[in-house]
């Protein structure tokens, strides 16, 4: 008797209980989507090392970790919203600033930190990076939701702009509170003039704001 396994014409042939398992196979890995090409993530900004400002200090070293990792957007977090403070943020240049740069600080906010910031960060090149360092930090006053910090600062920025300073250094003032997720944010930014004929934080802010 022939092998009911065999074709006359062609050879082997596969018995249908293996023939059916295939085309299960086949159908449950259509339904499963598994040969449609997946969509590409969105590329993040930049690494982050945000951490939620339970803390003022930490403002500080979140804008420290912001700088060193190139994401603005992580910087942002560190100024008082509007929508979520019930204040928003101001930033007053040193004097000389305030006039080199005229009109560039009349409407300073929020969003303005995020324009210098982003265009600083453009013309770094890729694989160099900023550092930000606060040199001191004195506790002025401190309360429960408000808190009034001096520092001392470095700023040094690789960028490719000639003309321009690439480190800046001096001391400021920053007025903190509580939002209303207990998170602490800047609402208040004073630079201070040294006298030292050095660049400070406002001039790459003028430089870089547009």
């Amino acid at each position: 008797m022939a092998d009911p396994s065999v074709s006359r014409s062609s050879g082997i042939r596969f018995p249908k209980r293996l023939l059916l398992a295939g085309l299960s196979l086949v159908v449950v890995l259509i339904g499963c989507n598994i040969f449609e090409t997946r969509d590409p993530e969105a590329p993040s900004q930049s690494s982050s090392s945000f951490v939620p400002a339970t803390e003022p200090s930490l403002v500080f070293s979140n804008m420290s970790n912001a700088f060193r990792d190139l994401n603005s957007l992580n910087y942002l977090k560190s100024f008082a919203d509007s929508s979520t403070s019930g204040r928003g943020f101001s930033f007053e240049p040193t004097p000389q600033a305030k006039v080199k740069y005229t009109g560039v600080f009349l409407l300073w906010n929020r969003q303005s930190e995020q324009q210098y910031f982003d265009n600083l960060r453009s013309k770094i090149p890729t694989g160099s990076t900023a550092a930000l360092v606060f040199q001191t930090l004195s506790v002025q006053s401190l309360q429960s939701d408000s808190a009034q910090y001096e520092a001392t600062y470095t700023l040094t920025a690789p960028h490719s702009v000639a003309a321009v300073a690439k480190v800046a250094s001096g001391k400021a003032q920053f007025f903190l509170l509580a939002d209303r997720s207990r998170n602490w944010v800047i609402w208040r930014w004073v630079d201070l003039p040294t006298g030292t004929g050095i660049a400070a934080w406002s001039d790459l802010k003028g430089e870089f704001a547009q």
